[in-house]
């Protein structure tokens, strides 16, 4: 009588791809890490465990109940929950060693202990770029990492044909000085900001109801409810509804709010002379982690609301204080690569965008012809190095069923080794798309398959 086998299954909220989905997501991922180099960022890496107060000196709201936090011996340990909080960490600890302004990214997995649902993983990809500087960091570096972001984002969205998309950008110094002109602070603040933060993901009663609850001042209220429809006129400035002039005669004399507004405007301005249909101001975009103090910006596909927000990031002037007594201020930003393209993969919405799992595959057709297919694979392995991929494989089999598995790793040439091609030391290479197929020596099949991958 057998043992009872082990569930096999992975994890709620974890991922395992198929191979030609793994492909076909390591080819997005690459896309994303070559537009980050082409725009100046460099690449880092950092660990996945970090100390726990490392990351709680960070964490606030909702996000430090997601995080997966353990003993070991003496350590206090979690699994970073972002790539930020681990980049203010890295930016402490190596600073005499880097440059400024310094633009990294990092593509790495992320981990969040959050209710597990289609798009919503545990253990998900994230796509970081930063940008930090000592002391101040000019608003045009928001900029550049809304543009790039921007950039990344097109050039995905051609290449797995997602639609249209766009940027919805506030800036948090606004909600910072109206707060303070009302004296509101602490948690009920930062209670008041989550649920602006969820403003567009409940309906218009909903957040009424809430928003009436955390408040508790009928006059904050409404003024709350007036500062979304403030409209921002590039090259003007912001437009107060007449009927709202009085309510916010405040507004003159609240510097952070002004200052908010200016840079607001310097951002919008600037990024329309690259698209003027892609970013837009929302106001109610003020992300949920509490370190943002300027420039803030989410990411919708038109086509895909049922994804929520696929980018977002923000201004950061304090991120390494509880690290450093040094002034570092920086910017950034994030692409969900997990959450947006693994459940268009799994679906099959993005397919055929990657090469094969191989591309010339040697079919020995008998154990006798083994040792020449070896010689020969390996030759053609290393003249082709970095041009395309080459395998065998060893199965003693029908040839039929040795073409199948050709067709399912995506082989775009096979070599046939049979006896007849090693007495006449000319090898079959088959063109599997034309069906096309000559005998030639290996030295001249190198030649012709070079021929045929640089073209």
């Amino acid at each position: 009588m057998s043992k009872n086998k082990i569930n096999t299954k992975v994890l709620s909220g974890f991922v395992e791809l198929l191979p030609q989905q793994q492909l076909t997501f390591d080819t997005i991922k690459n896309i994303v890490e070559a537009s980050y180099r082409s725009s100046g960022y460099v690449a880092i890496d950092t660990p996945v465990i970090e100390k726990s107060e490392i990351l709680f000196a960070k964490a606030g709201g909702d996000t430090e109940k997601q995080v997966y936090r353990f003993s070991k011996g003496d350590n206090d340990l979690s699994l970073r929950f972002d790539l930020t909080v681990p980049f203010a960490r890295y930016v402490s600890e190596h600073y005499n060693d880097l440059f400024f302004p310094f633009k990294r990214y990092h593509i790495a997995k992320v981990y969040r202990g959050e209710r597990a649902q289609k798009g919503r993983y545990r253990e998900f990809y994230q796509a970081d770029i930063d940008v930090v500087a000592e002391n101040e960091l000019s608003v045009m570096y928001d900029v550049d990492i809304i543009s790039t972001i921007a950039s990344t984002i097109e050039n995905l969205s051609k290449l797995c044909n997602l639609g249209n998309f766009k940027m919805k950008i506030s800036n948090r110094k606004i909600w910072d000085g109206f707060f303070d002109e009302f004296s509101i602070s602490g948690e009920q603040k930062a209670s008041i900001m989550n649920i602006i933060d969820k403003k567009a993901k409940i309906t218009p009663e909903v957040f009424d109801a809430e928003l009436s609850e955390r408040v508790k001042n009928s006059n904050v209220e409404r003024l709350i409810k007036e500062l979304f429809e403030l409209e921002f006129i590039p090259n003007i400035g912001v437009s107060i509804p007449e009927k709202y002039h009085s309510d916010f005669s405040f507004l003159s004399a609240n510097e952070k709010m002004k200052s908010g507004i200016r840079e607001l405007e310097t951002v919008i301005k600037s990024l329309q002379t690259i698209a003027t249909d892609k970013f837009i101001i929302d106001l109610s975009i003020v992300r949920g982690l509490d370190y943002y103090t300027g420039t803030v910006f989410e990411t919708f596909l038109d086509n895909h609301p049922e994804f929520g927000s696929v980018s977002s990031g923000g201004r950061y002037e304090n991120l390494c204080d509880n690290y450093t007594d040094k002034k570092i201020c920086g910017v950034g930003g994030s692409i969900g690569l997990s959450r947006l393209f693994v459940p268009l993969i799994e679906d099959g919405v993005v397919t055929n965008i990657a090469p094969g799992l191989v591309d010339v595959l040697v079919i020995p057709q008998n154990e006798n012809c083994y040792l020449i297919a070896t010689e020969i694979k390996n030759k053609l392995s290393e003249g082709l190095v970095n041009i395309c991929k080459t395998s065998i494989i060893y199965e003693n089999k029908k040839f039929k069923k040795l073409m199948e598995y050709a067709n399912k790793v995506g082989a775009k040439f096979v070599v046939i080794v049979g006896d007849d091609e090693v007495k006449n030391n000319a090898f079959t290479l088959k063109n599997m798309q034309s069906g096309e197929q000559v005998a030639l020596p290996i030295n001249d099949m190198l030649n012709e398959l070079k021929k045929n991958f640089n073209r």
